[in-house]
C-alpha cells in the first residue's frame, strides 16, 4: 500500500522557486497555499533573491529551513532540478511535486533520467515533472497554479493534462461538484496511476475516481484498478483513440491491435467505466458522485409527455434496462390521485396538465415500489407545469429517500429551453443529475447498474491455472523440439507447435518437389490446399502462393514456387523457401484468433469472425491475459457478429466452449514463451457445438524476425 500522506496531508510545504512577481507560477502557487497556511499548515518559500514573499519569511535553500518539510513544490527551471532534488533528499523530504517543464516532453530524456536517479536514491515520491500540481480540498492544500476552488466532495480527479483539470474546475461550480483531490500527473517520472489507486482505495474522503489518460507506463494499472473498482467506481477518458501513428505489425492481430483497442481491453480487465467524450465524463462524474449504484436493471419512468416516455422506453433495450412492473399496491395508490385518462403503467404518463402535486404524489408512491430500483423523471414545459416547483419536490423526495436508507438513484430529464434552464441548474446544484434528453438519463442509470454488475462479478482463475499447468508440462517435455520449431516458424512448423499444445490442425505434408506434392495429395484424396512454406513470406495469399483444391497438383506446385521466389527477390533476397505445404481441405465457420505482446500490458489475445467481418468490418475483440472462461465468453459476446456463433437462419450453433479455451490457451502460450512476439490463426475453422474446430492457417512471429 502506498502511503502518500506526506504528499496529500503534509504539515509543511516548501515552494522552491517562489516568486513575488504576479503572473509567475512561483507566485501563483505560493498565493494558493495561503489557505493551507491559514488552516495551520507551515509554508516555506525558497528563493535566494528574497527575504520574504507575501509577508512570509523566505529561505535561500530547503537546507536553511530549521523545521522538517513534508512536501516540496518545485518550480525552478529544468536545468536546476537535479541540484534542487539533491538538497531535498539531504533535507529528508519524502514528497515532491515538480511543476517545471523541459524534460522528456521536449526530448530532454537524459535530464529526466538524472532526476529519476536522484529521487530513487533518496526515496522521494514524486509527481510530475511538467504538471499543474496537486490539490486536497479537505485540508485546503492547493499546491498548484490552478485557480482556487474549494468545494469539498468525494471525487478524486487524476489527469495527464493540466488543461483538462482547469476545465473541470471551471465547470464544477455549475454542477456543484465537490472534490477530494485533484492530481496532475505530467511526465510520471515516479508515481503512476496504479500507485495513486492503491492509496485512494484506503482514502476515506474519496468515493469516485476519475482519470484522464493519454498513456500508461506500467502493467500494475489493471490489478490496481480491479481492486479499487471492487469498492469505488473508476471512470476513465482515454485520448488518442484513433489508429493514427500506431505501428502496424505484420500479422493480422498486430495490424488490428491499435492503441485504443489494447487500452480498451485493459480497461475492461481492470473493471473501469470508460467514456469516449469529455461530456460523458462530466455526466458520469455527476451521477456517480451524487447517486447510489443501482442493484437491478428495473427502472420506473415518470413523465408529463407520453412521447418522451416512449423514447425513454426505447432506450432501455439499448442500454440493458427494463421497465419494472408496478406492484399492485402502487397501482391502487396511483389510481387515487391520477386522472382517469392517465395510463397507470410504466412509463407512468401524468398527462400534459400534470402539476407539481401530481409529480410529488406519484414519485412518493413509486419510490416505495420494490419492483423499481431507479427513477427517471421527465418534464416538458406546459402551461400548468412549474419546472422549478417540480425540481424542488424531486430534491425533497431524494432527501427523504436518503433519510429512509432507500438507496435508489433518481435522475431527471427536463426537456426544453429557457423555461426549464433554471430548474435544471437547481437540480444539479442539489445533487440530482438533470439532462436535456431522456436518452441521457437512461444511459446514466445504466452506468450505475453496469458498475454494480462489475462489482459482484467473480473470475474463475483456476480455469487459467489448469491450462497453464498443461502448457508448462508440454514445454518442459518437448523443449528441444519446440526450440527447433520456433527457430524456423514457417506454417508447417507453426502448426506442429500448436499441435504439440493440444490445438487441432489438419493433416499435412511438406513437399520439396512436384513429385512429392502429387504423392502427398493422393494420400489426402487430392482434396487439398497448397501453400508456400516459408517464415519469410508471412502473407502467402498476397504473394500468390496459395491454391485451394487444385485440379493439377504439379502445375500448382510450380506456380507456388515460382511466385514465392519472385516475392523473395522483390522483398527479401536472402529469404528461404522450405517447400510447399500439402494440407487436407477442411471447412467450418471461419474465425480469427491471435495473440501479441504489448509493451505495457503483456500478452493480449484477439478473437473475431473471419472473412468480411475482420477484413472490412474489423469486428474483433481484445482481451488482456489471463483470460478466464467468463472473460473469454464476454470477449465473444462483444462481437457484433456473435449471434452467428449462436446460430442464425437455420445455421447450427458453433462450439463456443472450444473457442474460449483456445483464446485462453493462446494467452498462456504468449505468457510462457517470451520468444514469441505474435501468433495469428486465420482462419480457425469452428465446427458445430461440441465438435471443436481446426486451425486453417497459422503464423508465428518470433523476436528475431
Amino acid at each position: 500500500m502506498n502511503d502518500f500522506n506526506h504528499l496529500f496531508n503534509p504539515k509543511s510545504v516548501a515552494i522552491i522557486g517562489a516568486s513575488e512577481t504576479e503572473g509567475k507560477v512561483g507566485y501563483s502557487i505560493l498565493k494558493n497555499l495561503i489557505s493551507f497556511k491559514e488552516k495551520g499548515g507551515e509554508v516555506y518559500p525558497i528563493n535566494p533573491k528574497y527575504e520574504e514573499i507575501l509577508g512570509i519569511k523566505c529561505y535561500k535553500s530547503v537546507l536553511d529551513v530549521p523545521n522538517n518539510i513534508d512536501l516540496a513544490v518545485v518550480v525552478v527551471p529544468a536545468q536546476f532540478i537535479p541540484g534542487v532534488m539533491e538538497e531535498c533528499g539531504k533535507k529528508g523530504i519524502k514528497g515532491a511535486v515538480i511543476i517545471s517543464a523541459g524534460f522528456s516532453e521536449v526530448g530532454n530524456i537524459e535530464l529526466e533520467e538524472e532526476v529519476k536517479k536522484i529521487i530513487k536514491k533518496y526515496n522521494i515520491r514524486t509527481i510530475g515533472p511538467n504538471c499543474l500540481g496537486i490539490i486536497n480540498m479537505h485540508n485546503r492544500l492547493n499546491a498548484s497554479f490552478s485557480k482556487e476552488y474549494f468545494k469539498e466532495g468525494n471525487i478524486t480527479f487524476i489527469s495527464q493534462s493540466g488543461a483538462i483539470l482547469t476545465a473541470i474546475l471551471d465547470i464544477a461550480p455549475l454542477l456543484n461538484l465537490g472534490f477530494s483531490k485533484i492530481i496532475s500527473m505530467g511526465n510520471k517520472i515516479d508515481i503512476q496511476e496504479s500507485d495513486l489507486m492503491e492509496y485512494l482505495a484506503e482514502d476515506e474522503t474519496t468515493e469516485v475516481i476519475v482519470l484522464y489518460i493519454e498513456g500508461l507506463k506500467d502493467s500494475k494499472f489493471i490489478e490496481s484498478a480491479k481492486k479499487l473498482a471492487k469498492i469505488k467506481p473508476v471512470i476513465v477518458l482515454k485520448s488518442g483513440r484513433t489508429e493514427e501513428g500506431a505501428k502496424a505489425a505484420s500479422s493480422h492481430t498486430g495490424s488490428l491491435a491499435g492503441d485504443i483497442q489494447i487500452y480498451s481491453a485493459a480497461f475492461k480487465k481492470g473493471k473501469v467505466i470508460t467514456v469516449e467524450t469529455f461530456e460523458e465524463l462530466v455526466n458520469l462524474m455527476h451521477v456517480f458522485s451524487t447517486q447510489p449504484i443501482m442493484k437491478s436493471n428495473k427502472i420506473g419512468i415518470v413523465t408529463n409527455a407520453g412521447g418522451f416516455g416512449v423514447l425513454a422506453a426505447d432506450m432501455c433495450k439499448k442500454y440493458g434496462l427494463k421497465l419494472g412492473e408496478f406492484e399492485e399496491s402502487t397501482v391502487n395508490e396511483l389510481k387515487k390521485y391520477l386522472p382517469k385518462t392517465s395510463s397507470i403503467s410504466n412509463p407512468l404518463d401524468l398527462i400534459g396538465d400534470a402539476d407539481t402535486e401530481r409529480y410529488k404524489r406519484s414519485l412518493n408512491i413509486l419510490k416505495k415500489d420494490k419492483n423499481i430500483d431507479g427513477l427517471l423523471v421527465i418534464l416538458t414545459p406546459q402551461e400548468m407545469t412549474k419546472p422549478m416547483e417540480v425540481a424542488e419536490e424531486i430534491i425533497n423526495i431524494k432527501r427523504s429517500m436518503e433519510c429512509e436508507n432507500n438507496n435508489k438513484p433518481i435522475v431527471a430529464s427536463f426537456v426544453g429551453g429557457k423555461s426549464i434552464k433554471g430548474a435544471k441548474s437547481h437540480l444539479r446544484k442539489n445533487g440530482i443529475p438533470a439532462y436535456i434528453s431522456p436518452e441521457n438519463g437512461i444511459e446514466a442509470l445504466s452506468n450505475l447498474y453496469n458498475y454494480y454488475l462489475m462489482k459482484i462479478e467473480d473470475e474463475n482463475i483456476e480455469y487459467v491455472n489448469k491450462i497453464r499447468e498443461e502448457v508448462l508440462e508440454i514445454k518442459n517435455k518437448n523443449s528441444e523440439t519446440i526450440e527447433n520449431l520456433l527457430n524456423n516458424p514457417n506454417e508447417y512448423n507453426a502448426k506442429k507447435f500448436l499441435e504439440l499444445h493440444g490445438i487441432n490442425t489438419p493433416k499435412r505434408y511438406l513437399a520439396k518437389t512436384a513429385e512429392e506434392a502429387k504423392k502427398y495429395a493422393a494420400e489426402l484424396n487430392n482434396n487439398v490446399v497448397m501453400k508456400i512454406s516459408s517464415s519469410d513470406i508471412l502473407h502467402k495469399s498476397d504473394a500468390g502462393c496459395v491454391v485451394v483444391k487444385p485440379e493439377n497438383i504439379e502445375e500448382a506446385f510450380n506456380t507456388i514456387m515460382e511466385n514465392g521466389k519472385n516475392y523473395l527477390a522483390r522483398n527479401k533476397p536472402d529469404g528461404i523457401i522450405d517447400g510447399v505445404l500439402i494440407e487436407e481441405f477442411v471447412e467450418g465457420l471461419e474465425l480469427i484468433v491471435g495473440g501479441k505482446r504489448d509493451k505495457v500490458f503483456g500478452p493480449v489475445t484477439m478473437v473475431g469472425l473471419g472473412g468480411i467481418f475482420v477484413e472490412v468490418l474489423k469486428d474483433v475483440s481484445f482481451g488482456i491475459h489471463p483470460i478466464t472462461k467468463e472473460y473469454g465468453l464476454k470477449m465473444l459476446k462483444e462481437l457484433k457478429s456473435y449471434k452467428v456463433l449462436e446460430g442464425v437462419r437455420g445455421q447450427p450453433k458453433r462450439d463456443i466452449e472450444f473457442i474460449v479455451e483456445l483464446i485462453t490457451k493462446i494467452g498462456v502460450i504468449m505468457e510462457l514463451y517470451d520468444e514469441i512476439k505474435e501468433i495469428d490463426i486465420n482462419p480457425l475453422f469452428v465446427k458445430e457445438d461440441g465438435k471443436g474446430g481446426c486451425v486453417g492457417d497459422a503464423l508465428i512471429i518470433v523476436n528475431s524476425q
